[in-house]
């Protein structure tokens, strides 16, 4: 403590040689005392939000500046009883649905979380979201409702069977139906084959789960109408153009359309 008083001194006292206002001084001695408290400045996470499902798991890169200083983490949840994850240091893993935010906070070497006031701390935090789901095979269902399609994706038609599957009909977490990559007269588009429990009524989710982003992308639900929405010549347009953008549809004179 004696060290960081005469550290702190002779901050103050450059301080006093350089600035040139009032404001400029109050400005640095805020900085000076924080520094001494805590060296370091700010710590991020990656990802700062992420979308999962259940069985899942995530391991976090905490980045601290300045980069100089080997900083220790202290990782913990909103909801130290939740259920939703578990927190194993930087690793976690997705256990049941629901929304928790995890914050990590970084820490000097050698110091504890109390030995640092709160308004020194450096924190940060990542909302995470874990939905889960439920393959159905498809003589479960008597009836179909079927969506002629296409998937852009930063304005590419997407053809990639794996990446296509990822465009998924959903009701109260089961899958009912994904889709598949099909061609007529050599141009490709996306046969998604949804099966219902009933003729009508059931609604219907469709989104797109992008696992590499861990980022799931909802378009707003439609009833099943064991009907055919969209064609060859006019499909139903699936965009998502950037991580946090997306389509959105609506059922319009009998019809699956895209805004």
């Amino acid at each position: 403590m004696l060290i960081m008083k005469k550290l702190k001194h002779l901050l103050l006292s450059a301080a006093m040689l350089t600035m040139t206002s009032c404001a400029e001084f109050f400005e640095f001695v805020e900085m000076a005392e924080r520094s001494v408290l805590n060296p370091l400045y700010s710590v991020t996470i990656s990802p700062n939000r992420a979308d999962l499902l259940i069985g899942d798991s995530l391991v976090f890169q905490p980045t601290v500046l300045p980069d100089t200083v080997e900083a220790t983490y202290r990782w913990y949840l909103s909801d130290a009883e939740s259920t939703v994850v578990s927190l194993i240091g930087k690793r976690m893993y997705a256990r049941g649905e629901g929304e928790v935010t995890v914050y990590v906070e970084a820490l000097p070497p050698g110091t504890l979380p109390g030995d640092i006031p709160a308004d020194s701390v450096v924190i940060d935090s990542c909302e995470i979201t874990v939905s889960r789901r439920t393959e159905m095979p498809p003589h479960e269902f008597p009836y179909e409702t079927i969506v002629i399609a296409t998937l852009e994706m930063a304005d590419t038609v997407v053809t990639d069977p794996t990446v296509a599957a990822r465009l998924t009909a959903l009701v109260d977490g089961e899958v009912r139906g994904r889709a598949e990559v099909r061609s007529a007269y050599g141009i490709p588009y996306l046969e998604l084959r949804i099966g219902g429990r009933k003729a009508y009524g059931e609604e219907i989710t469709i989104d797109y789960y992008d696992r590499d982003r861990l980022r799931r992308h909802v378009f707003t639900t439609f009833i099943f109408d064991g009907e055919t929405h969209g064609t060859l010549s006019d499909p139903v347009i699936f965009r998502i153009n950037e991580p946090e953008m997306v389509g959105e549809w609506r059922i319009e004179d009998g019809e699956l359309r895209v805004k």
